[in-house]
């Protein structure tokens, strides 16, 4: 909760009483403690990364659509993609 009490005064924003009371006070836990048997073969590093990126209180300190989509994490998505245009290209030189 303490990085969410310093973006509240960063930007000089006031929680609701009733939440602070709810909120209590905890400390960061990393998210590896969140990985266990049923969800170990998603939790690679890099969306450990990405998703420590995306979860931030702080919207100018976030990673951004843009940048998240050429985070390491989607390497694969991209250069399968760069694959299935150059077999269309190849593809479509031979025709």
């Amino acid at each position: 909760t303490d990085s969410l009490f310093d973006y509240l005064e960063k930007y000089n924003l006031e929680l609701e009483s009733h939440f602070t009371s709810l909120l209590g006070k905890h400390t960061r836990k990393p998210w590896s403690r969140f990985v266990n048997s049923e969800n170990q073969h998603l939790a690679c590093a890099d969306a450990i990364d990405l998703i420590d990126k995306m979860l931030i209180y702080d919207h100018c300190q976030r990673i951004l659509p843009k940048e998240a989509m050429n985070h390491p994490y989607f390497r694969p998505v991209l250069e399968e993609e760069q694959q299935k245009a150059a077999n269309l290209s190849a593809s479509s030189v031979k025709a």
